[in-house]
């Protein structure tokens, strides 16, 4: 995680203040500002001295603003009893965001870039700052300001890959296990095949604990033997059972594909897709023992774009929701999040999709047929019957609202372009 060696080591005392460490100073004035930070400590550019500057400029945050500050040989005296919850980033850690508690106020003794002695009685977000940056000068890192929080992800779909890559590399996780399903009969030849969570852990280096189902005594006890502070449930496909629930001080918190209440459930994006929404997004829920119905803690929706299919959205909604648990749990754990109760009135639940879900009757308008080929493929698939065989259209497009075929698979062969298939084949046709 630590992004330079340097970032580890201690700061020496600044004994001059010559024109070399003006332009130094200068040039870390420069750097903080074209970064959009609001401050920055020597070490940062690869100098081990005890140099901070520091600048906070906004018309929205008034509060908080502070000039330009320079502070060289900087020590806190006091702190603040009172302790206060804030986002913090940094420029040596692009990308990353942590709630770290810090006291509110510090009174701090240094000297300014000309070598005169000063003191500072900060508070707010300048005190904030600058004990960031003198966290910088004694070699220690916000990730270092953070009690990781004792997880287990639960989860076998590709839904939840993006969240498991995150939990893994993010500090404020301890990854104590992956718990998936055991390998399952798959494809003609009901060969096993493992889960997607199963071959991500072993690709991550994570050895994932195999379960037949969580509703086994079995498996609710190596639960309790891990004893995590916090479940992260994704993609699943099995109701969690009550004594699961309650294991975990802070619950468990569901990646669902939707935007919550509507469309609860096994297949919420396909269902979405097939009603004709425009949009659809990821909820953060604290799940309790009925389907998707716990409380949100945070939603984020994106559109429906026209030639989206249910493939693509998950791809995208899975990177979507790993980056919104991300932002949502710092909160989260310390308490500054409102649950929301959801709407019972609005709520939709969704069915298992079935084989027979993608069976065309050959009347359907061109738009239906579009937008079933791009909901179900490539499970259960969008087929047609001919002569007692099912010949799947697997890619279609509109072309001024008439139907067109691209490619097919005819049953228990390959897959061709539909052009392919004419060559000795009758055409499919729909009756509009």
């Amino acid at each position: 995680m630590d992004p330079n060696p340097i970032l580890r080591e201690k700061a020496q005392r600044v004994n001059s203040f010559d024109g070399a460490k003006q332009e130094l100073i200068d040039d870390m004035i420069y750097t903080m500002r074209q970064f959009d930070g609001i401050g920055l400590a020597a070490p940062q550019v690869g100098v081990l001295e005890q140099i901070i500057v520091a600048e906070f400029e906004s018309k929205e945050e008034e509060e908080n603003v502070f000039p330009l500050t320079v502070v060289v040989n900087p020590k806190i005296k006091t702190f603040s009893k009172e302790k206060v919850f804030m986002l913090e980033g940094c420029l040596s850690l692009p990308g990353k965001e942590l709630y770290i508690k810090r006291p509110k106020k510090i009174d701090i003794e240094a000297q300014d870039r000309w070598g005169k002695p000063v003191r500072l009685q900060c508070s707010n977000l300048l005190a904030r700052v600058l004990q960031h940056e003198i966290d910088h000068l004694q070699g220690v890192l916000m990730i270092d300001r953070i009690k990781a929080v004792k997880t287990v992800f639960i989860g076998n779909g590709t839904l939840g890959i993006p969240a498991l890559e995150m939990i893994t590399d993010d500090p404020q996780f301890s990854l104590l296990s992956a718990i998936t399903s055991n390998p399952r009969p798959a494809g003609r030849e009901r060969e096993l095949q493992q889960t997607a969570i199963a071959t991500a852990a072993n690709h991550l280096g994570i050895k994932a604990l195999l379960v037949d189902t969580l509703k086994n005594p079995a498996s609710i006890e190596k639960i309790k033997v891990l004893n995590p502070q916090l479940i992260i449930l994704a993609d699943y496909g099995e109701i969690i059972p009550k004594e699961i629930i309650n294991i975990p001080k802070y619950g468990i918190l569901n990646i669902h594909p939707s935007l919550l209440p509507k469309y609860r459930g096994p297949s919420p994006i396909v269902s979405a897709m097939l009603a004709g929404e425009k949009k659809i997004g990821i909820s953060i829920i604290k799940i309790n023992e009925k389907v998707d119905a716990g409380e949100i803690l945070a939603q984020i929706e994106m559109k429906i774009k026209s030639r989206d299919t249910a493939v693509n959205l998950k791809n995208h909604l899975s990177v979507l929701g790993a980056k919104l648990l991300a932002e949502v749990v710092p909160y989260y754990l310390a308490n500054e999040i409102s649950p929301i109760k959801q709407n019972e009135k609005e709520a939709v639940m969704t069915e298992m999709l079935k084989k027979n879900d993608g069976k065309l009757r050959g009347d359907e308008k061109p738009e239906k047929v579009d937008l079933m080929v791009r909901a179900l493929y490539p499970w259960p698939g969008v087929y047609l019957e001919t002569n007692k065989k099912k010949i799947f259209i697997t890619k279609v497009h509109l072309d001024r609202e008439k139907l067109v075929i691209d490619r097919v698979k005819p049953e228990s062969k390959r897959e061709m372009a539909y052009k392919q298939y004419l060559a000795g084949n009758p055409p499919l046709t729909f009756r509009n």
